[in-house]
């Protein structure tokens, strides 16, 4: 169990470092917003052979923020697809700022469609198991699965879901493993993958509140009968 407590406050902690770095990238990205204004008063007051090298500074410095923000989403979110975004916008600025040759265009517009493959064949998605069944990466933040779902997970016991996984499993006095269910409320969560005791991905069901009692009441049934 002290194993399942220091996993957990190392996660909550790390998600407390993660959220202030991008509040800190918030910060950087607003006082770079100043910058833009200034540019437009330079960029008024340059002459017609300094206004095109001006402008292009302009966009290298307005791209670089949008990676910034890029950079802000992907450590919130924790998602493949906000990488590849963050890869996809990386590329671009690359190949509009510094792309001079023919060779450059054509190496840039390959890394593009590489990465459009790898988010259309490659990039993992949340499939649903069942209507109100979904399959998430254990680092996903419970609040976000509310957002997309709805589904009441207790925000109180984890900032992720495995973060909420381990917290069960604590107060269960029970190993995580591989095909391990807890129940919060109506919601059930089973690990559908884990290794070496490190939750990978996890199942959320909501309980049918009306087949758990069809199913109570036949087992009273049977259970009469017999």
């Amino acid at each position: 169990m002290k194993e399942f407590t220091i996993m957990k406050k190392l996660e909550e902690y790390t998600y407390v470092l993660e959220v202030i770095l991008a509040v800190l990238l918030a910060i950087g990205i607003a006082i770079g917003l100043i910058d833009i204004v200034k540019y437009f008063v330079v960029i008024l007051q340059a002459g017609t052979d300094e206004a095109y090298s001006i402008f292009k500074h302009f966009l290298a410095h307005t791209l670089l923020l949008v990676v910034g923000i890029e950079l802000m989403l992907m450590l919130l979110s924790h998602s493949t697809n906000a990488i590849l975004e963050l890869v996809l916008f990386v590329i671009a600025r690359k190949m509009l700022i510094y792309g001079e040759t023919m060779m450059d265009m054509v190496l840039g517009t390959l890394a593009i469609a590489g990465v459009f493959a790898i988010l259309k064949y490659l990039a993992p998605k949340k499939d649903f198991v069942a209507r109100d069944d979904r399959v998430y990466s254990a680092s996903t933040s419970v609040d976000k699965i509310h957002q997309d779902t709805g589904l009441d997970l207790p925000t109180n016991r984890g900032n992720t879901v495995g973060g909420l996984v381990c917290s069960l499993a604590e107060e269960a006095c029970v190993p995580v493993s591989q095909g391990s269910e807890f129940e919060s409320g109506d919601i059930r969560i089973k690990v559908v993958k884990a290794t070496d005791g490190v939750i990978e991905k996890v199942m959320i069901t909501k309980v049918d509140q009306n087949s758990e009692a069809e199913k109570d009441k036949e087992d009273t049934q049977t259970n009469w009968h017999y």
